[in-house]
C-alpha cells in the first residue's frame, strides 16, 4: 500500500491510497481494511465516495474475460474503472485505487437544463462550473455525471447512462451533447471527426456537427467577418468570427465565432492573438481576479447530413445565454 506522505489531517490534505486485494472481499471492507494510518471514514462516507468516482479498480480475469481467482494461469487485471457500487465484491488479486481530495469531493455545481432529449441522446445546457470530463479524483461535477445520477427523464427510460460526446471548458457554459448508448456515441463523435475526403489535405476538413459560439470581447471588432488560422500547438487551426454588437461605453464586442477545427482553447487564443481577448480570461486575455467570469458560452449545435444539409438544429433559449444579460 502506498499513500501520500506526510498526512497531517485525513479531512484536508488530499491523498492516494493503493493497495491489492489478498482475499476475495468486497469493496466497502477492503477500503477499512486499507486505509491509512489514523485515517477513518464512515461506511456512509466511503459509499458517498465511491458514487463520486474516487475509487478505481482493477479486477483479475482470464484472457476470455470471466473473473478468476488470483492463483490461476496467467492472471491479467481489467482495465481500471470507477467503480460506483461499494459492496460490489471483488476477486482475489484485484487492485483498487482511492483518490481523496476533500476539495473536489465537496465541491457543488448549478443543475444543468435539458433542452432536447431524442432518446439515444441529448443535448443540455451546462453552466459554468460543471465539468465536461471528470478526474482520478471524482467525476461527480461532470454534466453527464450529473444527469445519470440527479436527473429523471420524462419519457422512459427515465434514468440513463451518459457518453460525453465533446467538451467545454469548465469556465465555458452552453451547449452539449450527451449519448445513451455506446453506439450512438460512436456515430456522433464521428461526425465531430474531419470527415469530407474531398477537402485539400491542407485545410480542416468540416465536421458533420457545427458548433456556434458568442462572446464578449474587448476592444471594437472589425464589422467584417474575419478568419483566424494561426496554427495551435503545431496543428492547423481555423476560426470565423463576425461582430453582432459593440458597446462604446465599455469598449467591448459581442462576436460570434464558428470553428472548423476542435484544438484546446481554441477560440481563446485565436480572438486573444487577434488582439481581442475574451472578457474574463484570465489564462489567454488580459483579466484579473477581479474580472467577471469568461465571456464565452456555446449557444448552437447543428447536426449535418453527408452532403451538408441540417438534419437538427438546437439553440441556446436567450434566457439562458449569460451573454444577453
Amino acid at each position: 500500500m502506498t499513500t501520500t506522505p506526510d498526512i497531517e489531517n485525513a479531512t484536508a490534505t488530499p491523498f492516494e491510497c493503493h493497495f491489492t486485494l489478498a482475499q476475495e472481499q468486497s469493496l466497502l471492507d477492503a477500503l477499512q481494511t486499507h486505509l491509512p494510518d489514523g485515517v477513518t471514514f464512515s461506511n456512509q462516507a466511503l459509499k458517498r465516495f465511491c458514487q463520486q468516482g474516487a475509487v478505481w479498480v482493477a479486477e483479475l480475469y482470464k484472457a476470455t474475460g470471466t473473473n478468476v481467482d488470483a492463483n490461476s494461469e496467467t492472471p491479467k487485471l481489467t482495465r481500471p474503472g470507477r467503480i460506483r457500487r461499494a459492496k460490489k465484491v471483488l476477486p482475489a488479486g484485484s487492485e483498487v485505487s482511492f483518490y481523496y481530495n476533500p476539495t473536489v469531493l465537496s465541491s457543488e455545481i448549478p443543475s444543468p437544463v435539458l433542452i432536447a432529449d431524442e432518446q439515444t441522446y441529448s443535448v443540455w445546457y451546462k453552466p459554468k462550473g460543471v465539468l465536461s470530463q471528470g478526474s482520478k479524483w471524482g467525476d461527480h461535477t461532470t454534466l453527464y455525471r450529473w444527469v445519470e445520477s440527479e436527473y429523471r427523464f420524462e419519457q422512459p427510460p427515465h434514468q440513463r447512462p451518459c457518453w460525453p460526446i465533446h467538451r467545454l471548458d469548465k469556465a465555458t457554459d452552453g451547449l452539449m451533447l450527451l449519448a445513451h448508448n455506446k453506439k450512438t456515441a460512436q456515430q456522433l463523435a464521428q461526425r465531430f471527426e474531419r470527415t469530407h475526403a474531398k477537402d485539400e489535405l491542407d485545410e480542416p476538413r468540416q465536421p458533420h456537427i457545427r458548433k456556434i459560439y458568442q462572446a464578449w470581447v474587448k476592444g471594437e471588432f472589425p464589422p467584417d467577418t474575419i478568419t483566424l488560422d494561426t496554427p495551435i500547438d503545431g496543428k492547423t487551426a481555423r476560426s470565423h468570427a463576425t461582430r453582432l454588437a459593440y458597446d462604446a461605453e465599455r469598449h467591448q464586442s459581442r462576436v460570434e465565432v464558428t470553428i472548423d477545427t476542435g484544438r484546446k482553447h481554441q477560440i481563446r487564443i485565436h480572438l486573444a492573438q487577434a488582439g481581442f481577448p475574451i472578457i474574463g480570461d484570465r489564462l489567454h486575455g488580459e483579466a484579473d481576479e477581479n474580472a467577471p467570469d469568461l465571456q464565452l458560452t456555446a449557444v448552437r449545435l447543428t447536426l449535418l447530413s453527408e452532403s451538408g444539409e441540417v438534419e437538427q438544429d438546437y439553440n441556446l433559449p436567450d434566457a439562458l445565454n449569460t451573454l444577453m444579460a
